[in-house]
């Protein structure tokens, strides 16, 4: 279940796979809800929304895991670029993140709306109307997609450089949970 010193445990490869699978998926629901017709607009961006708050169950679980496990060692040792832009695009992934599922509501909330959760649950805005906020929120909402994106590119290319040129075990520990891996 823990992660070790030589991979990652059951539950922290659950929490990035459920994470990852959730943003793909609130990407494509957010650009499908941009190019709708207004009624699919509508309920896409309900599904969009709706996810986007399960989201936060999943951030604040991935944080409070990391913070409770640490990271398991890094196989090889690598260059200090390389090793600094390990260090970082998970730290930029939950960032922008963070800077959707912060801007998201508040979006929503400063036109007056409520947020509601799969028609089960609704959050009533506690701030009105304030269309200057909303336009504010928007662009962050779309730079916090951008920085995602855009991470995530860095993050497909550190898999395909440890898959295909280094061939070690880095995306096995990934996949499976934590046992002792050989490093090459």
């Amino acid at each position: 279940m823990k992660d070790t010193e030589n991979g990652y445990g059951g539950v922290s490869i659950l929490l990035h796979w459920v994470a990852a699978i959730t943003m793909i998926a609130l990407f494509v629901l957010g650009q499908a809800a941009e190019d709708a017709t207004d009624s699919d607009r509508k309920a896409l961006l309900g599904l969009h929304i709706s996810i986007a708050i399960s989201m936060y169950l999943i951030l604040v679980g991935r944080i409070g895991w990391r913070l409770f496990n640490g990271r398991p060692r890094v196989l090889i040792q690598k260059s200090k670029p390389l090793m600094l832009l390990a260090h970082w695009i998970p730290i930029i992934l939950l960032a922008g993140l963070a800077l959707m599922l912060l801007s998201g509501p508040i979006m929503v909330w400063s036109k007056g709306y409520p947020i509601n959760i799969f028609g089960l649950i609704s959050l009533p805005s506690p701030l009105g109307k304030m269309e200057t906020l909303h336009e504010v929120m928007e662009v962050l909402h779309k730079l916090g997609a951008k920085l995602l994106f855009f991470a995530f590119a860095l993050h497909m290319l550190g898999v395909l450089k440890h898959l295909i040129i280094d061939r070690d075990n880095t995306l096995k520990r990934m996949l499976v949970p934590s046992k002792k891996f050989s490093e090459k």
